[in-house]
Formats: C-alpha cells, sequence, structure tokens
C-alpha cells in the first residue's frame, strides 16, 4: 500500500511517501511558501520512490489544529488529489499524532503547538489516550490543567514529557511551574509526515476513511480576519 503525508500544519513543511520499499521524506523551513513548495515535493518523492501519482493508494494531512492557513493548503492538496485520482483519504488531528510516538509509556505526554500571541495549542496524553479536549491556552493556564490530572492520578508517575514543535518554546516557563519532574523530548527539528506515515499504519485509520469532498480542518480558534470582522460589525 502506498501513502502520501502531508503536514503543512506549522511553518515547517513536511512530505512523505510510505511505499513497500520503505518512507521517503522532505522537511524544509517554507515559512509562507508551503503550496509553492508542494508540487515540487511532491514530484520529488514519486520520483524517489519510483512510483506514479496513480499508484499512491491512500492520501492524508494533519486535520488540526495548527496555522490557518497551512491547514488550509494541506487539505487543499490533499482532497484535490483524492477526488482527482478516486482514492482514499485520511485526516489526523495534529497533536494525536505528535503524541502517538510516547503511547507506551504511562507518564502524562503533553504534546504543544506555537498557537502565536503567547498562546499554545495543546493536549494531555497518557498511554497513547488523549484525556480531554483539545486546548487554546497560555503556559500558566497549560500548568494548571497538568498539575489537576498529576493529583488526581496519584499511582501514575509524576512525570510530564513535552513534544511536539512548540515545546521547546513552552518548556521554559512550564518547568518552571510544575513541581513534578518536566522532560523535553528530544526531538530533531523535523516535520511531521514521518509520524504522520506511522500513525496512519500502525493505527485504526485505514478503516476509518473520510468522504473527501466533505472533509474540512479543524480549527479551535477564530482566524485573525475573522476576529476583525465580528469587530467591526459591532
Amino acid at each position: 500500500m502506498n501513502i502520501l503525508a502531508i503536514d503543512t500544519s506549522t511553518e515547517l513543511f513536511s512530505v512523505g511517501i510510505s511505499t513497500c520499499a520503505g518512507d521517503f521524506c522532505i522537511d524544509a523551513d517554507a515559512g509562507t511558501s508551503q503550496s509553492e513548495l508542494l508540487l515540487d515535493a511532491l514530484d520529488a518523492l514519486t520520483r524517489l520512490a519510483s512510483i506514479e501519482r496513480e499508484e499512491i493508494d491512500i492520501f492524508t494531512c494533519m486535520r488540526g489544529p495548527g496555522s490557518f492557513t497551512g491547514l488550509r493548503i494541506g487539505f487543499a492538496a490533499v482532497k484535490g488529489l483524492a477526488l482527482s485520482l478516486g482514492k482514499r483519504m485520511i485526516s489526523v488531528p495534529t497533536l494525536d499524532c505528535a503524541a502517538h510516538s510516547f503511547a507506551r509509556g504511562n507518564f502524562l505526554c503533553v504534546p504543544v503547538l506555537d498557537a502565536r500571541q503567547k498562546r499554545f495549542f495543546s493536549a494531555l496524553y497518557r498511554g497513547g489516550k488523549r484525556l480531554g479536549d483539545f486546548m487554546d491556552c497560555t503556559a500558566e493556564e497549560l500548568s494548571q490543567h497538568i498539575k489537576k490530572n498529576l493529583d488526581n492520578e496519584p499511582a501514575a508517575p509524576r512525570v510530564t514529557l513535552f513534544c511536539g514543535g512548540g515545546a521547546a518554546l513552552a518548556f521554559d516557563t512550564l518547568s518552571g511551574l510544575l513541581p513534578d519532574v518536566c522532560v523535553l523530548a528530544d526531538e530533531a527539528r523535523r516535520g511531521g509526515a514521518s509520524a504522520l506515515l506511522q500513525y496512519v499504519k500502525k493505527s485504526c485509520m485505514l478503516n476509518n476513511m473520510e468522504d473527501a469532498r466533505f472533509s474540512a480542518p479543524l480549527y479551535i480558534r477564530k482566524s485573525d480576519a475573522e476576529i476583525k470582522r465580528e469587530a467591526g460589525g459591532n
């Protein structure tokens, strides 16, 4: 089975293809140029993997939360390719995918994305299971959620592991606010396409295909444009 994964949920552009010959990924600090790089990256990956676009069976992308523009780019590409080629589509919550690599431990896993404006997108996980809703919060608010969870789980290890693209940014503040052991995952700066490929292959997602016509990104915050329109209408 051949799978194409696209992660444009952050400023780090990441695309990968998985085939029987292995996984092939391209990561780049693309900034606002993700849409311009996408088709070239796809062409380069299909050449590396020695397959044609028509041979890709599943197209997958990050569902969100994440960058408004980035999520739209990823969804537009995956939906367009899936519909035009008559193939299947899967979208994966960004934070679920980030936490998946640490699912075997019983410690508290906290993936973090930079949401700008001194805020973060995050959620709490233990043993691979998400413990609540996705959050749009400050570092201080996140620390309160973590403390509450640790207090409610006295038998679990009092260790919090931070991962994800915004973890390093939040870690200094969070480690000072939390009394228990805090660990920053030793992750190289890389995109999420590789993790997305592994998540889709190892989870039950292959049995939960989406209708690309109706699939849409997950936004947990209004865009700046929406906020400005609402303010102007009052």
